[in-house]
C-alpha cells in the first residue's frame, strides 16, 4: 500500500510540475504578448478618441438632418393641405360656372328656336304663299295667252312635279 501512495505521492507532484511548467509558459507568452501590445495602446486610445468625436459628430449632424427634414415634411404638408384647399375650391367654382354656362346655352338655344319659328312664320310662310300666288298668275297668264296647255315634250319644271 505504500508503493501505491508512493505512486500517487509521485505522480502528483509531476502534475504539479507539468502545471507550474504550464504556468510560466502562460506567464512568459503573456509578457510578449505585454511588450507587443504596449506600443499599440496610445495608438488605440487615439483612434478611439477620433472614433468617439466623430460618432459625436455624426449624432449631432443626423439630429440637425431629422430636424430639417421633419421641418421640410411638414411644410409640404401644409402645401398639400392648400393644393387640397384650392382645388376643392375650383373644382365648386368651376361646377357652379359649368351650370351658369349649361343655364346661358339652354336659354340661347331656346331663343335660338323661337327666333327660327317666328322667322319661318312671319317671313317665310308669306314667302311660300306669294310665291304660290305668283305661280297661280304665271299660270294662268299662260293659260290665257296660250291657250292650250303645253305639250310633254315643253313641259316645264313644275308641270313635271303635277304629271
Amino acid at each position: 500500500m505504500e508503493s501505491y501512495l508512493l505512486a500517487a505521492v509521485i505522480i502528483s507532484g509531476i502534475a504539479l510540475l507539468m502545471n507550474a511548467c504550464a504556468s510560466i509558459g502562460i506567464f512568459l507568452s503573456v509578457r510578449k504578448l505585454q511588450r507587443d501590445v504596449a506600443p499599440l495602446i496610445p495608438d488605440v486610445k487615439a483612434t478611439l478618441m477620433q472614433a468617439q468625436t466623430t460618432l459625436a459628430d455624426t449624432a449631432r449632424d443626423v439630429r440637425e438632418v431629422t430636424d430639417r427634414a421633419k421641418d421640410v415634411l411638414h411644410s409640404a404638408q401644409v402645401q398639400i393641405d392648400y393644393f387640397d384647399q384650392a382645388k376643392g375650391e375650383m373644382i365648386t367654382h368651376l361646377k357652379v360656372q359649368s351650370e351658369r354656362v349649361e343655364l346661358v346655352l339652354d336659354d340661347v338655344l331656346s331663343r335660338v328656336q323661337e327666333t327660327v319659328s317666328v322667322i319661318s312664320g312671319t317671313v317665310l310662310r308669306p314667302v311660300r304663299e306669294v310665291s304660290g300666288i305668283v305661280s297661280g298668275v304665271k299660270a294662268a297668264v299662260q293659260a290665257l295667252l296660250l291657250g292650250r296647255r303645253p305639250t310633254v315634250d315643253r313641259a316645264t319644271h313644275d308641270d313635271e312635279m303635277f304629271i
